[in-house]
């Protein structure tokens, strides 16, 4: 195979792992309802299939390092494509294949998540910003077309036809990843790796930037899970409102491109910090106030998408910025996507708590204001040494 072939499957290899990184589990939300009613099964029962994810990218990151030396990154992207693709077929079987597909899924894209950063880092260190922002753009454009797709394929034919469609999109992957596998590097020394995980566990800096990845991420999947409920509670119609959901994920595209590319070229990246996180929390703002208007909440959906597009983007950059090595990198992914969906978790479901118990969602969006100030002061801090070794 030549060179350009090469270059060619690894490029289109990212940009597919990015279409497949979420979603096979984003856009199920928009078909719960039809879920529920096949299963017979209570629609709230279903709020699970969003988190199981997380709770998998929690559970297993900081174990992919260990495997992906023994398999190499390609090999055990591979597998996990494998593992997406059944996972994602197993759902429309039955109510308890749903629920372990979902598993499936949670564990296949905790791998493509961690592993991403060192793939591009050992396979094309002079191009981290234009693959990260490849990456990212796939990532987010695919999100939105899922979610946006699925519900008029499920209405004219069934969910499970949606479903597969997306399966397929995961097998295309697979079948187009498998030229990578004929480059597979050799694993990085074990000494190498065994020093690396220790010490990002041990390292101030790694705790920073896990911190930043961790609450940022509370904040975007609450503005997931949530947003369309707090446009319709403002008085938006339910079609109103999923609209203003697309138009969240389709905003977060611009700065999902550029920001890594520019967290490249430039020294210090405090400046990227402050207008994300400034942008989210302006969006947060805007919503304490309950507006019954499309335009409003179209202004408010281009503020969150932009600002936690930017700071997923700039944090996945800097995941291959900061490790000194490969092994670091991965370890560093690894614990900060371990910590950081553990609290990811925890914020849609903190958020809809708070909204039951004080029947508005008042305390719940100030809470989230809160958490936005605290992930940039964490990423300002994460942001005063260019590597985690750096003296």
């Amino acid at each position: 195979m030549t060179n350009q072939k090469r270059a060619g499957f690894l490029v289109v290899g990212i940009f597919l792992l990015g279409a497949c990184m979420r979603a096979p589990f984003t856009s199920v939300p928009s078909i719960v309802n039809e879920i529920a009613a096949s299963f017979h099964v209570p629609t709230t029962s279903l709020g699970i299939l969003t988190t199981i994810p997380l709770l998998c990218f929690a559970a297993i990151s900081s174990l992919v390092p260990a495997v992906s030396r023994k398999l190499g990154n390609e090999l055990a992207l591979a597998i996990a494509l494998a593992l997406l693709a059944a996972g994602s077929a197993l759902r429309i079987l039955s109510f308890g294949a749903l629920m372990a597909g979902t598993v499936l899924i949670g564990v296949a894209t905790t791998f493509i998540n961690v592993l991403m950063p060192a793939l591009i880092t050992e396979k094309r260190p002079q191009q981290i910003g234009p693959l990260t922002s490849l990456y990212n753009v796939s990532l987010t454009m695919f999100s939105a077309i899922g979610a946006y797709l699925i519900t008029p394929i499920a209405h004219r034919t069934s969910w499970q036809f949606g479903i597969l469609c997306l399966t397929f999109l995961v097998l295309l992957t697979l079948v187009l990843w498998l030229p990578n596998l004929r480059d597979r590097q050799p694993v990085a020394a074990a000494e190498d790796a065994a020093e690396a995980s220790p010490k990002v566990w041990k390292n101030p800096r790694a705790w920073l930037l896990t911190l930043y990845f961790g609450l940022s991420s509370f904040v975007f999947y609450t503005t997931v899970a949530w947003l369309p409920s707090i446009a319709m509670t403002s008085g938006l119609s339910a079609t109103k409102a999923s609209l203003v959901a697309g138009l969240f994920q389709l905003f977060s595209m611009p700065t999902a491109f550029v920001v890594p590319m520019l967290a490249t070229k430039v020294k210090k990246r405090g400046g990227i910090v402050l207008v994300a996180g400034g942008l989210t929390i302006l969006g947060y703002l805007g919503l304490l106030l309950p507006l019954n208007s499309l335009a409003y909440y179209t202004l408010l959906a281009l503020f969150l998408g932009l600002g936690t597009a930017s700071t997923f983007a700039l944090i996945m950059t800097l995941f291959g910025l900061k490790g000194a090595s490969q092994a670091e990198t991965r370890a560093l992914g690894g614990m900060a996507q371990s910590i950081g969906y553990l609290l990811a978790a925890v914020g849609p479901w903190l958020t809809g708590n708070l909204k039951a118990l004080t029947n508005n969602w008042q305390l719940a969006l100030w809470v989230n204001i809160l958490v936005g100030v605290a992930f940039v002061i964490f990423g300002l801090l994460s942001e005063r040494h260019d590597k985690l070794s750096e003296n």
